[in-house]
């Protein structure tokens, strides 16, 4: 057996007993033969707790000392998992991003890994130590402390397992694996026991919330095995593996779990070779419309420069005349307004809002671009149950619209319902 590095999320190691379980998989995993890298999250909702801290002491934290703050989470899992590794008789050694030679760039809260040293986690590994690393969290060449953003912890396991060269890399979550939409808002959503890169990114990106989709993206590049498995689950169960692509992408390439009723029960007619098929239904409750009125459209150009100098997402950005639509995470909305307001001082912005109430719901699949029908029947299908629209775009891989927050759970049943019986 080789190096195998295994994350284990928030829920995973929200509790002592959900640490001795953890200890326990990993004593599971070593007594297989296998050589082990962890990655932990903060426990539970450490992060958001400190987080409210912070905003309890200062209206505006700076972003480095949140840096500063943030980390310690991570710190507490980890050494908290090594002390149960120690109670099973099995040497286990932490390290921090900084302590494995997690390199960024030097962007506070959001920061890219570069690249990792790893020297110290190849000594521990050779000395048949298992190695816990916090997630979330590395160190720029400057060595000042910086995290990852929000579902860091996927990204820093997947970083190791290209940079280590380990046999696969497992993300442990409190789901089974990737469906075709959140069972807690869709009980008879589909289970895939494999979904291609492609899609899985399109998903992730898109609010599935199972894997961040800069681990997913690192995944494909680096072709490491990704696996996505239920921690809080007693069976030895597979889990969904994201696996490579045929040259279309194509849903055909993500199979549906043996058994599922509507799989099994509620087969249609197969679809034209041609025809658009759907991977899954994502609604985004992160994510807050931007709309921004330009001085003219030639300078779209300065907001893309600020979105990529300070490491700001942009999804299902869309163009009109002067106006450009795109959404943007919620929590980095403040980060917004300070460089769009910038914008409107330099010329380039005449001005701009942000509109919480809408949120986006999108359709993940293949040949889109290829079947107009797709976004013709999405449109009618939220018309028929009231729910209002007030844009949408599609691509070859997606489609989105934005829709009423307080609608957003029925948009995503209502088109499960109507494509995904279709679709399998």
């Amino acid at each position: 057996m080789g190096l195998l590095v295994q994350k284990f999320g928030g829920t995973s190691v929200a509790t002592p007993e959900r640490i001795h379980a953890v200890a326990q998989k990993i004593s599971d995993a070593q007594a297989a033969g296998h050589s082990l890298v962890v990655v932990v999250s903060a426990m539970g909702d450490t992060t958001d707790e400190l987080i409210a801290l912070a905003h309890q002491v200062s209206k505006n934290p700076p972003h480095r000392e949140m840096d500063m703050l943030l980390t310690a989470g991570e710190r507490i899992s980890m050494a908290l998992l090594s002390m149960a590794l120690a109670e099973k008789g099995i040497h286990a050694r932490s390290f921090t991003g900084s302590q494995s030679g997690i390199i960024t760039t030097p962007s506070h809260r959001r920061a890219r890994i570069k690249r990792i040293l790893g020297d110290r986690l190849r000594a521990a590994l050779a000395e048949g130590s298992v190695v816990i690393v916090a997630g979330f969290q590395g160190v720029s060449e400057t060595k000042e402390v910086t995290t990852l953003g929000r579902g860091g912890s996927d990204t820093t396991a997947v970083a190791l397992a290209a940079t280590l060269g380990a046999e696969s890399c497992e993300i442990y979550t409190d789901v089974d694996g990737i469906y075709s939409a959140d069972p807690r808002v869709v009980p008879e959503a589909h289970f895939w026991k494999t979904i291609p890169y492609d899609l899985m990114i399109e998903l992730a990106v898109r609010g599935a919330g199972v894997l961040h989709p800069r681990s997913v993206e690192l995944a494909r590049e680096h072709q490491v095995k990704l696996f996505v498995k239920n921690s809080l689950s007693t069976q030895n169960q597979e889990g969904t593996q994201v696996i490579t692509s045929t040259p279309h992408g194509s849903v055909a390439d993500a199979s549906p779990a043996a058994g599922n009723s509507l799989a099994s029960s509620q087969q249609s007619p197969p679809k034209g070779m041609e025809e658009f098929r759907v991977a899954g239904v994502t609604a985004d409750a992160s994510k807050v419309l931007v709309r921004v009125q330009l001085m003219r459209s030639t300078v779209m150009g300065a907001v893309w420069g600020v979105a990529a100098s300070a490491q700001l997402s942009v999804v299902s950005p869309h163009f009109s005349q002067h106006t450009l639509e795109f959404f943007a995470a919620r929590e980095a909305e403040e980060d917004w307004k300070k460089h769009l307001n910038q914008l409107i001082l330099d010329g380039f912005v005449k001005s701009f809002e942000f509109e919480q109430e809408w949120v986006p719901v999108s359709i993940v699949g293949s040949r889109f671009s290829q079947d107009p029908t797709a976004l013709c029947e999405i449109f009618e299908t939220l018309a028929q149950s009231a729910i209002s629209v007030t844009m949408g775009a599609a691509s070859a891989l997606a489609i989105h619209v934005a829709v009423p927050r307080n609608r957003a759970d029925e948009a995503v049943q209502v088109l499960h319902q109507k494509f995904m019986a279709e679709s399998v």
